[in-house]
């Protein structure tokens, strides 16, 4: 595995097979020491010497799924046991066994019969009509919607992406008068509908809307142009697309992994019995412990891609010919180090995040029971800190994907270096990442839009009301199929901001383009804070 962004001997930036060095930067190259701030102490990034970084948290992840896959495979056939013996004194062995499915398995009882079962019952027992019940919702009925608002949420993603890199600013604009429109009718809806509380949420937030749009106006040829030069990094290196879309199969199998183990272990340890009449109460060690174990996978997916962004985004930005195609070497080998060497890292970072989450979801879960004033109070303060880790988290894992440092160095380093800028202002700019939301929201209404024709087409809608349901199932899922695609543009924001930060001039000679258009839209937005 090749680190393309120095040459060997570690030191010296090749970009474009010529070695730049600090001596006498061109007219449109920044002197970097320059700008430095008064005490800052940065030192440049530098690939780091190949080696597994943080190892005792990867050891620690793979032990935990360990754990999890011992709990499924010990747990799940106790309790499927347990089910089938207490449901054979209700005709049990008909509903579990359809068909002659037991003889065919040699009589022996599995996990997945149940799913099969309650699967197979409920795609027959309800009619899709209100005249009949001679016509039902199936499985190719769901598999059908599916994949048709899959595939279209996939090619209108596709499409925004070159919607975006040829119209920023009006796409930003749009969204933020976008937001303010839809809080004013949901100020309008309350009052016509009676809603006093509705009415007071949508004016408030219209005026706050409103408020933020006119202080991030002069803002917005600054976002154009990262979020530009960040979708033009990714679809140089469109495979991170399927890298990513495969990380989405990855939650769903964890998801339903997870599922399993829990409700086994707890319906095993409570002593439960096939009517759901249980021993013991949970123990609420045991319960935490599960939801650490669940937010740490999800983090540890979730930011395995972000690293690879952030390597991928890094190679295009030093080296173009290393990460100018779909499967590109920059993209390969990013993702390499990430399951590699800076795995250890990212197991550590998702950790703090999944800790946090999981102890502000027991929380919310005593809440029910003692809704306090001090649980609440305490329940906000985790939703406090569970922000701040994460956009730590953020930045620190660009430097990680990057460079390869530690979790604790990468994360002392890019702050340093935003220190070092006098960025600390500019980096809190979310003006971005809204765009993205509204832009996944957006692709979800029209895949959401796409499901009801289908549903109709199919006998599936015979009024307003009924509309709602498969409405509903589009749009989740073209707003997670279009989310993939925009986190990856998120992604490759950040890395950007942080590049710029730390090495203009390799983008000024690789981008020069892009890197014009990046310096006169800073300066414009940033007239003090910005230097170069």
């Amino acid at each position: 595995m090749s680190h393309p962004y120095y040459s060997a001997d570690g030191v010296l930036p090749v970009v474009q097979s010529t070695v730049v060095q600090g001596g006498t930067p061109s007219s449109n190259n920044v002197n970097i020491q320059s700008i430095q701030g008064e005490g800052a102490e940065w030192t440049k990034g530098e690939v780091q010497q190949k080696k597994c970084n943080d190892p005792f948290f990867a050891i620690l992840f793979y032990a935990h799924l360990g754990v999890m896959a011992w709990c499924a495979a010990t747990y799940v056939p106790l309790m499927t046991s347990t089910m089938v013996q207490g449901y054979n004194g209700y005709g049990g062995e008909r509903l579990l066994y359809s068909q002659g499915t037991d003889e065919a398995l040699g009589g022996k009882s599995t996990f997945w019969h149940i799913p099969r079962y309650l699967l197979g019952h409920a795609t027959t027992s309800r009619g899709r009509t209100l005249e009949d019940d001679e016509e039902n919702v199936t499985i190719n009925d769901a598999m059908c919607i599916i994949g048709i608002t899959g595939v279209v949420g996939f090619i209108v993603s596709a499409l925004a992406l070159s919607l975006m890199t040829h119209f920023a600013s009006v796409l930003i604009k749009f969204a933020l008068w976008f937001n303010i429109i839809v809080s004013l009718l949901i100020g309008i809806m309350g009052i016509i509908s009676g809603v006093v509380v509705m009415a007071l949420v949508g004016f408030l937030s219209c005026a706050f809307t409103s408020y933020y749009a006119y202080l991030v106006w002069g803002r917005i040829p600054f976002a154009a142009s990262n979020l530009i030069t960040g979708i033009t990094a990714v679809r140089a290196n469109f495979g991170l697309s399927f890298l990513a879309y495969s990380s989405l199969l990855f939650l769903v199998g964890w998801w339903l992994w997870w599922s399993a183990a829990y409700v086994a272990s707890m319906f095993v340890y409570c002593g439960c019995d096939a009517a759901g009449q249980c021993e013991r109460e949970m123990n609420g060690i045991l319960v935490f412990l599960f939801l650490i174990s669940l937010f740490w996978t999800l983090q540890v997916i979730k930011n395995t891609v972000h690293t690879t962004v952030a390597g991928t985004v890094g190679t295009w930005w030093f080296v173009p010919t290393e990460a100018s195609s779909c499967c590109s070497p920059g993209v390969r080998d990013s993702f390499v180090r990430s399951i590699t060497f800076s795995f250890g890292s990212i197991c550590l970072g998702s950790l703090i995040v999944a800790i946090i989450q999981a102890m502000k979801q027991f929380l919310h879960k005593v809440r029910e029971n003692d809704d306090g004033i001090f649980l609440c109070c305490a329940e906000c303060l985790l939703g406090c800190l569970e922000s701040l880790a994460e956009y730590f988290n953020q930045w620190a894992f660009c430097y990680v994907g990057l460079y390869g440092y530690t979790f604790i160095e990468a994360g002392r380093n890019v702050m340093a270096l935003f220190k070092s800028r006098g960025w600390t202002t500019i980096i809190t700019d979310d003006l971005i990442h809204k765009v993205l939301l509204m832009v996944s929201v957006g692709i979800g209404l029209i895949t959401g839009l796409i499901s009801v024709m289908i549903s109709n087409a199919r006998g599936l809608v015979f009024d307003a009301t009924s509309a709602g349901v498969p409405f509903f199932f589009g749009l989740l899922i073209g707003y997670y199929i279009s989310s993939v695609l925009m986190g990856l543009i998120g992604s490759a924001v950040n890395t950007v901001i942080v590049l710029y930060a730390e090495a203009p001039n390799e983008f000024q000679q690789n981008h020069p383009k892009l890197s014009t258009e990046m310096r006169s839209a800073w300066r414009q937005a940033w007239p003090v804070d910005f230097r170069y």
